[in-house]
């Protein structure tokens, strides 16, 4: 009857999910037994020798004696596959393995599905079942638990740690890349010091191939660290001077990328034709900072007269791809063909494609950072490290003597900062704070914060409070509300959360997990080249809606029926008039069914797949695109934009146009956004759900025009409307409608009783 500091009421088993029961004396004896004698029988071997397996007792003997151990391992060790390996190895064949269940993280899905493929092939057929893996949306967990390893996300373990909050059945965590610095696994560092305490059990290892290690085990306590040194072949550094002067070019060129982080698509276009035509053997891994680089630099090549006709291998890596999709990535090309690999920094870490010899690293990547002012977030292409420089070189000698054409220039080099700078000093904190207030409800958000290894500034933390206190999820006292408890169950950002109960409430649930799911993934194939068709695609699904929002809605749902009515003709034709990507449209399916049984575990659906149904009762009032964009204004307010007439450009007035402003000030809409150039909206108020700043702008990409009646029945606005009531009959039957349609509201919605600030 002990209280779990969370919003389950039981504990779940970390590796198969299920409610977790500890093993008696008698079973874990005789489970340990089996285990034993299956590993005997097997025999497994290591086929390939890793620098790694040298230090195998080393590892083993500073586990045993420390209950945290940081591995410091070089790329190309082989620390990812085989540690986690002698962890388990080492209590089975000691008779103990009953008592052994490791969790593997990974930044990335495709590494934790590719790293559990490779050890499970590596134990063999007879022991395969003891290894497995979870990633978001895709989860094949090992056959029981006791004698297991599950490779999964650090996201998946966040969520886990929710119900299972002192990791209770656990023998290791091994934190995998922990140098990457993500805002999640600096959370999961400080939950993970709190689950030592209250474990005993419990042993951490985190390993990193480059990083401040001795700070890390400070963070700790001092732990120890192991050196495990790695392997790579030689690879040969070629930097921009060196790469213009190879291809002809003049030196002049160099000067173009000494200002700014921009990519010249042409540029790494021509050098991945110049190695197609002159390099050696193999594949070439170019990196890249984002899809729409991806797309453009595919695009380019293909136009090209050697890669026209398919005689190459392309193939894009990105995050918003399948894991299906991105295992293609290892596929070894038919003979004759080079395998081209365009990826982001997806690539850069604990993945091994073992046919790469050429590496073209454009030197940049995408990343977000937050302007707590403003509060606006602005994805920028910046220049990466120089230990993101080491991590890049490093895929090109995994396996073989490799190439590594940097698109930067020797001094640029030097001027690299040694180490990222960590993702939680330049994100907003909102999903942060819920995290910390769902694992630790009682602290205050500063003080939990104060505990990670980078502590964000005081002044970013409340105002992530702020935030949260403004959309209802944290009172006064910044504890859960009772909207907040419910939010704590969606795997969403807070304000897609706080939509998503609504949409329960309100009965509108299936076009609203629509719009939640695509607001995650954009399901359109947007490139610099095709955004205009994808514009005109959007304003014919638009109608007079004014919204974004529901046009996400109508592509979905519309979607989901051809493929289920129609044939394989008739659903690449709609993908084809309407620029969608198919790939997303398979994620943005998994997140609708994902979001679907969160609704479920908060209790506001008796089912999940009830709210994918459009004739259940959760989906009464979905066809009504007035209701919508009011629920959609309650889970996103206070986000909200005042059209105002009359704007200032270039020094003059323009009466006849609009200006946009937000509470923080002057805003444009996204020219991808179909209100935009709109000259006669129906409202003179706009919801948005996120604003980007550009070239000293603020832009907002997708916006919903609200009806003022709206944020009089939803939200605590402080409205005025001019000119609205020509007569006193007027005022009163808009009291009127006002008064009774609240009335109702509460008569048939109770629940929003619950909700009320």
């Amino acid at each position: 009857n002990r209280y779990i500091p969370n919003i389950y009421t039981i504990i779940y088993d970390a590796i198969t999910g299920r409610p977790y029961r500890p093993l008696s004396e008698h079973q874990a004896l005789h489970l340990s037994a089996r285990l034993q004698d299956q590993w005997e029988q097997a025999d497994p071997g290591l086929h390939l020798a890793l620098p790694v397996d040298a230090h195998r007792q080393r590892v083993i003997a500073a586990v045993a004696s420390s209950r945290v151990v940081v591995v410091a391992g070089e790329t190309g060790c082989g620390k990812t596959t085989r540690i986690p390996r002698f962890l388990l190895e080492e209590h089975v064949r000691g008779g103990v393995g009953a008592h052994c269940n490791v969790l593997v993280t990974q930044p990335r899905r495709i590494s934790a599905v590719s790293v559990a493929h490779r050890v499970a092939q590596e134990l063999g057929p007879a022991l395969k079942h003891c290894v497995g893996y979870q990633v978001r949306l895709e989860s094949r967990p090992p056959a029981h638990s006791g004698g297991s390893m599950l490779f999964l996300t650090v996201g998946v373990l966040l969520k886990k740690l929710q119900s299972n909050p002192h990791l209770e059945g656990i023998s290791h965590v091994v934190v995998d890349e922990v140098h990457e610095r993500d805002i999640n696994t600096d959370l999961l560092l400080a939950l993970l010091r709190s689950c030592l305490k209250e474990n005993p059990h419990l042993r951490v290892l985190l390993m990193s191939a480059t990083g401040d290690n001795h700070r890390l085990a400070h963070y700790f306590g001092d732990c120890p660290i192991v050196r495990v040194p790695g392997f790579m072949h030689p690879v040969q550094d070629r930097y921009l001077e060196d790469v213009l002067r190879d291809m002809g070019r003049p030196s002049v060129d160099v000067r173009v990328r000494s200002d700014g982080a921009s990519l010249d698509h042409h540029l790494v276009a021509d050098v991945i034709e110049h190695i197609d035509r002159h390099g050696e053997p193999g594949a070439v891994l170019c990196f890249l900072p984002g899809w729409q680089d991806i797309r453009s630099v595919q695009e380019n090549l293909e136009s090209r007269t050697r890669f026209s006709s398919g005689s190459q291998m392309i193939v894009p890596l990105h995050s918003s791809l399948s894991v299906a999709d991105q295992q293609v990535v290892f596929q070894r090309p038919p003979e004759g063909r080079r395998k081209i690999v365009l990826a982001t920094n997806i690539a850069e870490t604990s993945i091994t494609i073992d046919d790469i010899v050429h590496v073209v690293d454009a030197g940049t990547h995408k990343e977000h950072s937050y302007d707590p002012h403003t509060k606006v977030s602005c994805l920028d292409t910046v220049w990466i490290s120089r230990s993101n420089v080491t991590q890049r070189k490093g895929r090109a000698g995994r396996c073989q003597p490799g190439h590594s054409y940097h698109l930067f220039t020797r001094r640029q080099m030097e001027a690299l900062m040694p180490f990222p700078v960590p993702e939680i000093l330049r994100t907003p904190l909102e999903s942060l704070i819920m995290q910390a207030k769902i694992h630790s409800p009682n602290s205050k958000a500063v003080d939990f914060l104060s505990q990670v290894l980078d502590s964000p500034l005081k002044e970013a933390v409340r105002d992530g409070v702020q935030s949260l206190q403004d959309i209802g999820v944290l009172d006064k006292e910044e504890s859960l509300t009772p909207l907040g408890r419910r939010v704590a169950f969606m795997s969403c950002d807070p304000r897609l959360g706080k939509l998503l109960v609504l949409s329960s409430v309100f009965r509108c649930v299936l076009p609203l997990l629509s719009v939640a799911a695509c607001l995650t993934r954009d399901p359109f194939h947007n490139s610099l080249q095709n955004r205009a068709l994808v514009k005109k695609a959007k304003e014919t699904v638009s109608g007079s809606s004014y919204s974004d929002y529901l046009i996400f809605s109508r592509i979905i749902q519309t979607w989901r029926k051809v493929q289920h009515e129609g044939n394989r003709y008739q659903r690449d034709k709609f993908l084809e008039e309407h620029i969608l990507s198919r790939s997303s449209l398979r994620f943005i399916n998994g997140l609708i069914s994902q979001f679907s049984e969160n609704l479920c575990e908060a209790e506001l659906v008796s089912r999940g797949s009830e709210c994918q149904s459009p004739e259940s009762v959760y989906n009464t009032h979905s066809e009504q695109d007035e209701l919508l964009k009011a629920v959609l204004l309650a889970g996103l307010y206070p986000n909200l934009i005042q059209v105002m007439k009359g704007s200032v450009l270039k020094g003059r007035f323009r009466p006849n146009s609009v200006s946009l402003r937000t509470a923080s000030g002057q805003v444009l809409l996204h020219r991808s956004s179909v209100n935009r150039g709109q000259e006669k909206l129906p409202s003179r108020w706009l919801t948005f759900f996120g604003a980007v700043k550009s070239s000293g702008m603020v832009f907002i990409r997708d916006s919903s025009v609200v009806h003022p009646l709206a944020l009089l029945l939803l939200t605590d606005c402080d409205l005025t409307e001019t000119g609205t009531f020509s007569s006193l009959d007027q005022l009163q039957l808009f009291m009127f409608n006002y008064n009774s349609i609240r009335i109702t509201l509460t008569r048939i919605y109770p629940q929003l009783l619950l909700f009320s600030p």
